[in-house]
């Protein structure tokens, strides 16, 4: 797990790319406090740098760096940069840039491909020989063997950049769900790429102006990243499942799909029974969970006691056969508090349990560093307690944890999930099976007809825009497109996909990268980047999820022998929360005061002054409108 960044020029300047290229490693420093490696490169030859990180006395590898970087070197058009957070093959052996036997092929790369191994075998079967034993070697020698095409073998996440030099391309790719960044900007003058935009506007090659539709969609939509155009003006996001190569030559750029979840919705194993399809997902999980494990440091989880992180817990337990640290936010005193079950979870794994109790207090204070971590204004102080977590694991001397984003997603986890289900039997005709489905449904929905009643309701009107008037100007609610947050599907794996890449885990799985990442902690989800895992989910009935009124049904199922059965028997929701509604009244006063003072030309001041509102989505409203005024004091000043 690493930074990354790159920049080519496309036009010779005489000016050195040394410069940006050392603010681009200190920006990513973070990352990858445990090594850094630069190249430069021109038409003739390609050559390998240290700055601040000189390699061992004895590296004879032809990426190894045997000089110092120059600060005035002006003829390279390109240059890479890598910052190391050493988890697989820790000695010289793993460092970044990279390059294949021939030098022909020069690599900077984020992520863990899990099953490196076996590819290993694969590629050495064919005659490829190996140096190290990092899967950095791997990818860049199955990009050799079976060109771009080489990323639907990959099973994990990525984000890489691949300098071919005999076909003068570079090629960049991005996992398939999104869990390692890549952001790039593409001017007259050059081509630049990081792993977060704050690299590319700290370094100076992007000037820290905001996307005026990004705002309107942070304020008035609640969505973050939701497009390709980032919040940062001039700043695309390579988007999930896509790959990206820019010709240096002919200064063309051309991005390229190669995975979207909607190709791979299939009925392939819709006959097999529950019992079977049940220890097919089993079989899967297992092994999701036994190959991210894989690392030359010790390896922990986050925690929260439910169904998703109890899985993990119990699932190492059973892999190891030894003890491991887990992590856990807690909230005493509040009914979020989920620290009695992540204890019974603990207790029967034998793990080493670590707490941490986020506050209002510590929340203010590492206010403006959170934001900056995120690169991108937060929406929920759910974040804060992730970031917490992610410290807790810093301090314990854990660099990699193992966390459930993506169990909702995949199994159907969430109250709206149901209505999917609901809406996919109304909408068939099949009137009985839904009225069934939605009484069955009381024990995890209080009152679910009235719910269901509700949630159509809203789809049909309209109420977001007057709520959202109370404070912002019209003309600015109206300059974009305003959507409706009850959008429901009448197929639940429609729904999933939407939630997928639109409305919830892309953006969990940028909140998860950069918390992990500004402590120097990787962060693995077997649920998000484990390819065999995700298109076993969508290959049957979705309405097999939810059964019984119970959501998750099937990972319950699969886990229900290892599961504690008070965990196994959990029908409440609540993951990594926060007392928000509690801490938002306590903050009234100075977000307000923020607001006021910060000059914005799209609120109704008078009605923010006088702003005394129980409504929880004018309050939520307001903390973005908050966070949005000390994100800009951060970056756009």
């Amino acid at each position: 797990m690493c930074g990354i960044a790159g920049l080519i020029l496309k036009n010779p300047t005489g000016d050195s790319l040394v410069p940006k290229l050392k603010a681009l490693s200190k920006l990513l420093q973070h990352r990858g406090p445990d090594g850094e490696g630069f190249l430069l490169a021109d038409s003739k030859k390609c050559t390998p740098y240290f700055d601040l990180f000189p390699p061992a006395a004895h590296s004879a590898l032809n990426y190894s760096p045997l000089k110092k970087i120059p600060e005035n070197e002006q003829s390279s058009t390109l240059g890479f940069v890598h910052r190391r957070l050493s988890i697989l093959d820790l000695s010289e052996k793993g460092h970044q840039p990279m390059c294949n036997r021939t030098s022909k092929l020069w690599i900077t790369y984020n992520g863990e491909v899990y099953n490196y191994r076996e590819l290993r075998q694969e590629l050495e079967n064919v005659g490829y020989k190996f140096s190290s034993e990092s899967d950095t070697e791997v990818i860049i020698n199955a990009y050799s063997y079976w060109g771009e095409k080489c990323v639907e073998k990959f099973n994990g996440m990525w984000a890489f950049c691949i300098y071919d030099s005999e076909k003068n391309t570079c090629f960049a790719s991005r996992d398939r769900l999104g869990v390692k960044p890549f952001y790039y900007t593409n001017t007259s003058s050059f081509f630049a790429f990081a792993s977060e935009q704050k690299a590319l506007v700290g370094a100076g090659l992007v000037k820290a102006e905001v996307n005026k539709k990004a705002l309107h969609n942070y304020l008035v939509n609640a969505q973050l990243e939701n497009e390709t155009q980032n919040f940062f003006e001039h700043i695309q996001e390579l988007w999930p499942g896509h790959n990206l190569t820019f010709n240096l030559h002919s200064k063309a750029l051309n991005v390229t799909c190669f995975y979207s979840l909607n190709n791979h919705i299939t009925l392939e194993n819709n006959a097999l029974s529950d019992e079977e399809l049940i220890a097919k997902i089993a079989s899967a999980f297992h092994r999701s969970v036994e190959i991210r494990l894989r690392s030359d440091v010790d390896v922990g989880t986050c925690l929260s006691g439910g169904i998703d992180s109890s899985a993990i817990a119990v699932s190492i337990s059973d892999i190891t056969q030894q003890p491991f640290h887990c992590f856990t936010s807690v909230f005493r005193n509040t009914s979020i508090n989920e620290e009695h079950f992540a204890d019974i979870v603990a207790l029967k794994t034998g793990a080493k349990h670590h707490k941490i109790e986020p506050t209002l207090k510590g929340f203010l204070s590492e206010l403006d560093e959170l934001i900056y971590s995120q690169d991108i204004p937060i929406w929920d102080t759910s974040t804060y307690a992730q970031y917490k977590v992610m410290a807790l694991a810093k301090e314990t001397g854990i660099k990699v944890v193992l966390d459930g984003q993506g169990a909702d997603e995949l199994f159907g986890g969430y109250h709206h999930h149901f209505l999917a289900t609901w809406n996919h039997y109304f909408s068939t005709g099949k009137f009985k099976t839904a009225f069934q489905n939605i009484q069955h449904a009381s024990d995890s929905i209080p009152h679910p007809f009235l719910f269901f009643l509700k949630e159509r309701l809203k789809q049909m009107v309209d109420v977001k825009t007057q709520k959202l008037s109370g404070l912002l100007k019209k003309e600015f609610i109206t300059e974009h497109p305003v959507s409706n947050p009850s959008q429901y599907f009448n197929d639940l794996n429609q729904q999933l996909v939407h939630d997928i890449y639109t409305t919830r885990l892309k953006s969990f799985l940028k909140c998860e990268d950069r918390c992990g990442m500004w402590h120097s902690v990787e962060s693995r989800v077997p649920f998000s980047d484990d390819v065999e895992l995700i298109n076993l989910m969508f290959s049957f009935d979705p309405n097999r999820k939810i059964q019984k009124g119970t959501s998750k049904y099937l990972l319950r199922e699969a886990l229900k022998s290892k599961l504690p059965r008070e965990i196994y028997e959990r029908k409440d929701k609540k993951g990594f929360e926060t007392p928000s509604k509690e801490w938002l009244k306590k903050l009234r006063a100075e977000m307000i005061t923020e607001i006021l003072g910060s000059d914005l030309n799209f609120i109704r001041n008078e009605k923010i002054k006088q702003f005394h509102s129980d409504n929880d989505y004018q309050n939520k409203l307001l903390f973005r409108l908050f966070i949005y005024c000390r994100w800009k004091k951060r970056f756009a000043a």
